[in-house]
């Protein structure tokens, strides 16, 4: 039973993840470029917000193990927000050096301001600061409004 739950509940997040994550996607899209100096298109964005709803799921599930409760979300206190914004910033950080600096499958515009030190830019980090606790409050809401009688 429980595991039912929790996959509807994962399925769940993924699309309010994915939902959220593209109007971001879009409105950053101007910090970056691609190698041959393209602009980002649309569909990119939204593939970009696809691998940001996979990420808020990682996000999730370390809270979950961090936390030892499945539904730790609906009252995250100060452990669950200390470790959705330890685990979102720990995250964009790895993925943005893979990305920028390994892979180089994109560039940062001129105007993306960067974090001192890290080399990175405000905007993804600040992503996945913000998205990932209104995304687990969506959540909560959805469960306390529609997922118990689902």
């Amino acid at each position: 039973m429980w595991s039912h739950l929790l996959h509807q509940r994962l399925a769940v997040l993924f699309g309010l993840a994915v939902v959220v994550n593209y109007p971001w996607e879009r409105a950053q899209s101007r910090l970056y470029v691609l190698p041959d100096r393209a602009e980002v298109e649309w569909w990119m964005c939204a593939a970009a917000s696809v691998a940001d709803g996979l990420v808020v799921l990682l996000i999730f599930q370390i809270s979950r193990l961090a936390i030892g409760q499945p539904d730790w979300y609906l009252r995250p206190g100060a452990r669950g927000y200390t470790v959705l914004l330890l685990s979102g910033a720990v995250i964009s950080v790895a993925v943005e050096w893979i990305a920028i600096y390994g892979a180089q499958w994109w560039a940062y515009s001129p105007h993306m301001p960067l974090v001192p030190g890290l080399n990175i830019g405000v905007a993804p980090l600040a992503q996945m600061l913000v998205l990932p606790p209104l995304i687990c409050t969506l959540l909560a809401w959805w469960h306390r409004k529609i997922g118990k009688t689902v």
